[in-house]
Parts: structure tokens; C-alpha cells; sequence
């Protein structure tokens, strides 16, 4: 236990992450400022595809408009992956790797023995378990005539105890100590079978894109919610009842048109779904998309 006594310091084992992950690059780092930062520091110095940037310890990282991400030393999985264009992963198709990471850090949240509940997406890149973050994704891209990248960077809340949380976000986040009743977590085994799952959904983001996004609506904590989204200064309100073709979301305004977002700045839920529409449940609204028109597939 630390000092505190309020979780497990689990130092990574880099030879173990080494041997079960041929062909990758890892670089394993007891403090950094930021995972993202430090994979874009390598990329720019022609680090290959699939370099992965790996910490015990990061003093600023961050997360979409900035957000800190709290992670005290030998508590949290703290990667960022580096992605080269390719073939099986052309530029066009970048906007697709949120998801796809978010689905890989589902795999790896329910492959922890445990848990009572299965993890959830929460639109455009946290992860949800018992209705609470236990993760979040940063994708960060850049492109130039000699070639481009793309980090993606994950943070998972795994051996945290609530008094590790700054006082306003303990209501609203989580992590697997939490969840597991005070177990703790293999560090270094889930590194492992986060970076083998989000091997498998990259290249399943460009294979079968549409069954990803059936994924992640099955797995969507926002289905059927009302919301308040705020995207380019303007605030919108609705029920969230789909993924679009890109992955964005579609909104149903309260005059029955169904708008599609591309990405907002704030989703904040304010109001439940209906009993009969919770996810999860047989009365589940389909996953759609919209067409043209604005109204959506089916209708």
C-alpha cells in the first residue's frame, strides 16, 4: 500500500510487456509530463507505427479542451499509441480511431474479473462504468508532405481509491479498485490486453466500420438520454438516438428532426432514459443512420 493507505503502487513490468508484445515499440517511463506529448516528440523523430508511449507517472497530462487527468505514481494505465498512415489505415479513416480505442478499452475493462457492470461509452471519448468515467481518449493528429501521425492516448483510473480524486469529481468518476471492492489491478496485464484489443478494432475500423459503430451504440451510456450539448458556442438540446456513418451523433430535436454532431465541447445528460430504453434493455431503439433528407433511416 502507499503511505496513505488508500491503493497499490504497481510499477509496470517492461520485459513482461516487451515479451507479449512482439512487434511493437514500447517506451516505458517512470514520469512524464504527458504520454501524448512524449509520442509526438518520437514521431517527429520517425518513431514507427505502433510505437507506444508508457508511464508510471504523469505530471500534466490532459484531456479534450485541456481537462487535467489526475494520475498519482503506480495507480493508472497511462498509454499513448503512435499511428502511421497505411494502406490498412489511410488519413481518411482517422476519425474513426476514437471509437475504435474507445471499444478496445471496453474489451479490456470487461476482461477484469469482478465487475458488476460492463463498461459503457460515453460519446465522444470516455468510458463509463456504474455510470461513472473510468477512462478517457485524447486523439491528437498531425499531417505533412513527408507523411503524417496520429496518438492516441488513453487513461485508465485503476488501482484509485476516492480520497485520490480531487473532492469535485469523486461523485463522477471511478476506477476498477473502486468498482472491484478494493482488489487491485494488474497494471501490467491490462496494459497488455488494452494494446492487443486496440490492435484488433484499428484494423477493424477500416474492415467493417459499420459494425463498430453497432458496437459502440450497444455500448452507449448516452441512448435515449436527453442532453445539452455545447458545439462551436451553441448550445443544443435532445434525445440521443444514434451513431452516424462517421461515428457522429444524432440528436432528436424536440420537433422531431434528427440533427447530426459531429463533436461538441460539453455532453452533459439532463434527463434519464425511459425504463423500457435503458441500454441494454429488449426494447432498445435500433442503431440508424441519417440520410440526406434529416430524417433517419427507417422513419
Amino acid at each position: 500500500m502507499d503511505a496513505d493507505g488508500t491503493g497499490f503502487s504497481d510499477p509496470l513490468d517492461a520485459a513482461a510487456l516487451r515479451a507479449a508484445l512482439p512487434g511493437w515499440t514500447l517506451l516505458c517511463l517512470d514520469c512524464t509530463s504527458s504520454t501524448n506529448d512524449e509520442a509526438r516528440r518520437l514521431a517527429a523523430q520517425g518513431a514507427p507505427d505502433r510505437t507506444a508511449v508508457l508511464a508510471d507517472e504523469q505530471t500534466a497530462g490532459r484531456g479534450r479542451r485541456g481537462a487535467r487527468w489526475v494520475s498519482p505514481a503506480g495507480r493508472n494505465a497511462l498509454v499513448s499509441v503512435l499511428c502511421r498512415p497505411s494502406a490498412a489505415l489511410p488519413p481518411e479513416h482517422w476519425s474513426r480511431l476514437t471509437l475504435a480505442a474507445a471499444l478496445a478499452g471496453c474489451d479490456a475493462l470487461d476482461g477484469v474479473p469482478g465487475l458488476a457492470a460492463s463498461a459503457e461509452v460515453k460519446w465522444p471519448n470516455d468510458l463509463y462504468l456504474s455510470g461513472r468515467k473510468v477512462a478517457g481518449i485524447l486523439v491528437e493528429s498531425a499531417w505533412a508532405a513527408a507523411g503524417g501521425h496520429v496518438v492516441i492516448g488513453t487513461g485508465f483510473n485503476l488501482n484509485l481509491a476516492p480520497t485520490d480524486f480531487p473532492e469535485d469529481l469523486r461523485p463522477t468518476a471511478t476506477s476498477l479498485w473502486m468498482e472491484r471492492g478494493g482488489l487491485t489491478v494488474n497494471r501490467t496485464r491490462f496494459v497488455i490486453d488494452y494494446l492487443r484489443a486496440l490492435e484488433q478494432r484499428i484494423a477493424a475500423a477500416t474492415a467493417d466500420f459499420p459494425a463498430l459503430l453497432g458496437e459502440a451504440w450497444e455500448r452507449s451510456w448516452l441512448a435515449q438520454r436527453r442532453v445539452q450539448l455545447t458545439a462551436a458556442g451553441h448550445v443544443v438540446e435532445g434525445v440521443v438516438c444514434g451513431l452516424g456513418p462517421a461515428g457522429e451523433l444524432l440528436l432528436r430535436r424536440d420537433g422531431g428532426a434528427v440533427e447530426s454532431i459531429a463533436s461538441a465541447d460539453l455532453v452533459r445528460p439532463i434527463g434519464e432514459a425511459a425504463p423500457s430504453e435503458q441500454p441494454g434493455s429488449a426494447f432498445r431503439h435500433p442503431f440508424y443512420w441519417v440520410g440526406a433528407s434529416g430524417r433517419a433511416a427507417g422513419e
